[in-house]
């Protein structure tokens, strides 16, 4: 693995990026500072708890556009420490990579937060099948909260949650930001069956492509050498993906940790696809077990390109640079009334 070295300062002990940039040419005009995308990792753990990794959910930013990926335990809370109630209520469009809980449970915390604090426009949310039937029971579960709150004065624009069930190919394209759904395998394998058991939906990995910029998502998945994600990633700006390191020995917890590694990825795994694919940066995300430290991660890493293991609120912005730093808002802005009733 080639080692990244720190300039700046040090975040969360093992996070030694803060500012520091993977390539440093010089832009040649103000459209050159515009093509550019910036994540925000909100969570970078698991479905385990974690006080120093939430669940999954990057913040992307392309343009004047932003939206979020997945929406794990804790996203509105690291959502409110990166930039306050303006950011919390900006957000108007989510993309799921799957409907396990760990993925989708902040969905009805922002969509309900953001509009009562000031969001005018509905909450719209794409995913894999199922995604409109689970945005609908969450209608159906807040819909005597919204009628309470519209009762006393809450402004009844922003309060409707819009979904949309979606294929793999391209199913979103606006002002220069493409996204596109990437089948990928994290249905579960039951040992001594040949098939994945018979069950409705699919997982997703996600392309963000914006303007001459690009990122991959690979959501959960087990990363194999026929994986779509390889004829997607190729020289790709940035590819996002999970791992599981597996439990050492043969005790009964370790041989329950080591379950879930027939959906998930092991470094050797990413290795490989990393070593196929040759983007300018990879990074680790969705991090199992969420104890695990950078360093351990990427000694088990057989691979000599630049990559780093995220941390919550760091932040990576793309460019003809790729610079890394950690998001700085308090969260200590003031709502106001009138953000919220209407007048």
């Amino acid at each position: 693995m080639k080692k990244l070295s720190a300039t700046i300062t040090v975040f969360c002990i093992s996070l030694g990026f803060q500012g520091q940039t993977l390539a440093t040419p010089e832009p040649t005009s103000d459209v050159l500072l515009e093509d550019r995308i910036k994540l925000t990792f909100l969570g970078t753990g698991a479905p385990r708890p974690s006080l120093t990794r939430y669940g999954p959910s990057i913040l992307v930013e392309a343009g004047n556009q932003k939206l979020l990926v997945d929406a794990g335990p804790g996203m509105r809370e690291r959502l409110f420490e990166a930039g306050g109630f303006e950011l919390l209520t900006d957000i108007d469009l989510i993309i799921l990579t799957h409907l396990h809980f760990d993925h989708t449970i902040s969905v009805p915390g922002l969509w309900l937060s953001g509009w009562l604090f000031g969001r005018k426009s509905p909450m719209t949310v794409y995913g894999p099948v199922g995604t409109e039937s689970m945005m609908g029971h969450f209608e159906s579960a807040y819909s005597w909260d919204i009628r309470y709150r519209e009762i006393v004065g809450v402004h009844e624009r922003g309060s409707d949650l819009i979904a949309f069930d979606i294929e793999p190919g391209v199913f979103y394209e606006k002002d220069g930001l493409k996204i596109t759904a990437i089948s990928v395998e994290h249905m579960p394998v039951i040992k001594g069956y040949s098939l994945s058991p018979a069950i409705e939906g699919s997982t997703l990995g996600f392309r963000i492509d914006y303007l001459s910029r690009s990122v991959i998502f690979s959501g959960d998945t087990r990363t194999t050498s026929s994986s779509n994600l390889i004829g997607h990633s190729m020289n790709v700006d940035v590819l996002i993906h999970e791992v599981q390191v597996p439990a050492p020995g043969n005790s009964p917890e370790a041989i329950l940790a080591n379950v879930s590694l027939s959906v998930h990825s092991t470094p050797e795994q990413v290795a490989a696809l990393f070593r196929t694919t040759r983007p300018r940066l990879g990074v680790y995300s969705h991090i199992i077990p969420p104890e695990l430290t950078s360093d351990q991660i990427t000694e088990a890493t057989d691979y000599d390109g630049p990559m780093l293991v995220a941390e919550d609120l760091m932040t990576l912005t793309i460019g003809d640079e790729i610079t890394i730093g950690v998001a700085g808002d308090s969260g200590t802005d003031i709502f106001t009334e009138a953000d919220v009733v209407d007048r």
